[in-house]
């Protein structure tokens, strides 16, 4: 990386006073304003040069009308699909929505009817739960299974959801809040028993981007059967651009996919965002070298806490972070509830992280930590846990 990219990530930018959710945000979320806040899934890193450029020069043409997706940004995704993950897209499986988040709900209508059962592995990012009991499908409990090198699928457990008529499984790839990142074989394995019992599959790839060194993201759809599938991704969680409301929806069924337009279309959101659209096809074009710096940025992130939590804070057990920028934190050796664990960050730590029960009981005893963050934020927050750990 070079050294201006470095120091783009090393100073960050001053986010407090924006209408930032993740800074401004803390009053109402941890009833104190005075945290460090290293919650919420965005970064602390201005996007890409070229992204910004391409927005301030579309702003000055001061016509922002109804707009339609153009070939150029199905392109894009496909392009960046194949450069980045080996994965070959064509443009007619693109269809687009305005954030992930929707996109499971919609998805979930497409592949089951209302009393129908999902299959939840759990813990994982909390709107699963939500857009599942939107959509007015039961959920099916399939907890991962923590082990020494990491946490894996639980397929016994899972088949037996199948054979209990579970319809359709919601997949997390990479896996938030663990960081897992599941094997081409781990993905085989389960298209396989998903197809024996005819099973749909909504995955929510928006970390696939965040490939850690040493570990390799396997797009659903690249294996072998998987047809019954739905893949949602984004740019937004790449290049911090949630706040522009833009995602990729990538089908290559024809049958759901015309479902899915369908539900799109009745639901008024098939035409994009201008400028979410323009920043998303402007990173998938542009953005290589911001990401490959960002990684080593973030890598050098994990390996700081990694070494500090090993020396300082041996009582956590941190979960091996392969993809995503989330650790997963298991505090459970410090025998506390999670409201008093909770309690522990905000009001001695004066650190805000996510309550490991809101990714489902499973989380109970852990916190999740965001490190997309400049250095000297993670080195504060870890200095702060480990004072109000100790006692001091």
């Amino acid at each position: 990386m070079n050294q201006k990219l470095f120091d783009r990530f090393d100073h960050g930018v001053e986010r407090r006073g924006t209408g930032c959710a993740k800074w401004d945000a803390c009053e109402e979320v941890f009833g104190c304003a005075d945290v460090l806040p290293l919650w919420v899934a965005d970064m602390d890193f201005a996007a890409p040069e070229p992204v910004v450029n391409a927005l301030v020069n579309r702003a000055q043409d001061g016509v922002y009308g109804y707009s339609s997706h153009d070939d150029g940004h199905v392109r894009a995704v496909c392009d960046w699909m194949k450069r980045r993950h080996d994965f070959d897209v064509q443009p007619e499986w693109v269809l687009f929505s305005p954030g992930v988040v929707s996109s499971l709900m919609y998805a979930l209508k497409a592949l089951t009817k209302p009393g129908d059962k999902v299959a939840i592995q759990t813990p994982v990012y909390g709107p699963f739960f939500r857009m599942a009991e939107q959509t007015a499908v039961g959920i099916y409990r399939n907890p991962l299974k923590q082990t020494e090198v990491g946490w894996e699928m639980d397929l016994e457990q899972l088949e037996q959801g199948f054979k209990e008529g579970v319809t359709c499984l919601m997949l997390c790839s990479p896996h938030n809040p663990v960081g897992s990142i599941w094997s081409r074989e781990e993905l085989a394995e389960l298209v396989a028993l998903c197809n024996r019992y005819n099973v749909g599959i909504v995955s929510d790839e928006i970390h696939m981007d965040f490939e850690m060194p040493g570990h390799t993201h396997t797009p659903i759809l690249s294996v072998p059967g998987a047809d019954r599938v739905i893949l949602l991704a984004s740019a937004t969680k790449t290049f911090n651009l949630a706040g522009l409301r833009q995602s990729s929806i990538i089908v290559p069924n024809e049958g759901l996919r015309n479902e899915l337009t369908r539900i799109l279309t009745d639901a008024g959101v098939e035409e994009p965002n201008l400028f979410g659209a323009m920043a998303q096809t402007t990173a998938y074009r542009e953005g290589d070298e911001w990401l490959d710096g960002l990684i080593e940025y973030l890598d050098g992130n994990r390996n700081y806490v990694q070494q500090y939590v090993a020396e300082h804070l041996p009582e956590i057990k941190l979960s091996p972070l392969e993809g995503t920028y989330l650790m997963w934190m298991d505090m459970r050796a410090l025998n506390l509830s999670q409201r008093d664990l909770d309690k522990l960050m905000v009001e001695k730590a004066g650190v805000g992280l996510n309550s490991g029960d809101s990714f489902g009981e499973e989380g109970t005893g852990f916190v999740r930590m965001n490190i997309a963050t400049p250095r000297r934020n993670v080195e504060e927050a870890l200095r702060r846990i480990e004072r109000a750990v100790h006692g001091e």
